[in-house]
């Protein structure tokens, strides 16, 4: 028999417990992450218990009258241990948490299952049971995604960026400078936009101090140390995920971004990551493709990925 409950302040080395089993687990799911900004949303997750053992979790916040799994990560979604990864359980589980949220006046909920490609072994049974509820909507997005042990070739426009950067005296390095970075991520961004970056960089500065072995960036500089570009990459067992890039405008015409790509997806493959995930190139729920993004990324490799978001009405 299972049963819920509502997740308290005290509990998070039990909930650690779960996410760090779980076969679609995150370091975005750590306490750690999800309350940097606790501030800004009202949570709402739960814990699922099987005889009062604890074998499952639902990161998820309240606005109005709306559940989000969860509106500050990227997704979210139910993370169970895996002797209970079953599409019978996933089925139940969720009955359950939206029997208990249309008691709590709660109408709609939105669920972004975790990705597969973060997966340990599959753990899609939530898109099925999700896609089979009938007051479900389903929206796809797509991320550019380079399987690092496939014989993927990038293009020859990439190659040429690389030997212009090269030859205008530009390098790599990892590196912790990440107020550097942000000047040149948030006047990229401002000036594309009219948009900040998701994290300040503060927040960004105390995530990458909790998660060092989770959260890098590197950047690309010039002759003199000074950055062109960059990229912030959250790690996880199986992907590189690049959260956050950007460069100059000297350091797009030379080709920055072309030598860091090429020289970091090089480093990952011999460290024997599973993907580098460059991250989704659309935007209004999937409606729109950037087509010139989408096929930068491409030139590194990438293929498609689909990530599936869920509305539900309770």
């Amino acid at each position: 028999m299972f049963s819920i409950c509502r997740y308290q302040a005290g509990q998070e080395l039990a909930w650690l417990q779960v996410v760090s089993e779980s076969d679609n687990s995150h370091f975005m799911f750590d306490r750690a992450y999800m309350d940097y900004h606790e501030d800004r949303f009202d949570d709402c997750s739960f814990l699922l218990y099987r005889d009062q053992q604890l074998v499952g979790v639902a990161p998820g916040n309240i606005r109005s009258e709306a559940w989000y799994s969860h509106g500050g990560l990227t997704f979210g979604g139910l993370l169970l241990l895996p002797k209970f990864n079953r599409i019978s359980v996933v089925k139940e589980v969720y009955d359950m948490l939206f029997s208990t949220l249309l008691g709590q006046g709660v109408k709609a909920a939105f669920v972004k299952p975790v990705p597969w490609i973060y997966h340990r072994v599959p753990a899609e049974g939530e898109i099925y049971a999700l896609n089979a509820i009938s007051d479900a909507r389903c929206l796809t997005e797509v991320t550019t995604t380079v399987d690092l042990k496939a014989d993927s070739k990038p293009s020859s426009l990439r190659l040429r960026g690389r030997k212009r950067a090269l030859k205008a005296g530009f390098s790599v390095a990892q590196s912790n400078d990440f107020s550097s970075f942000w000047k040149i991520l948030s006047a990229r961004l401002q000036e594309k936009y009219e948009r900040m970056p998701v994290h300040s960089c503060e927040e960004i500065i105390l995530l990458a101090a909790r998660f060092p072995k989770q959260i890098k960036l590197f950047l690309v500089n010039n002759d003199q140390g000074i950055p062109q570009g960059g990229t912030v990459i959250f790690e996880t067992e199986t992907v590189a995920h690049a959260q956050y890039i950007s460069a100059t405008s000297d350091g797009m015409n030379l080709g920055a971004l072309d030598l860091l790509f090429l020289e970091i997806i090089e480093q990952y493959r011999s460290l024997g990551k599973r993907y580098f995930d460059f991250g989704i190139s659309t935007e209004s729920d999937g409606q729109y493709l950037n087509e010139q993004l989408v096929s930068f990324k491409e030139g590194f490799g990438g293929r498609s990925v689909v990530h599936h978001k869920f509305e539900i009405g309770l």
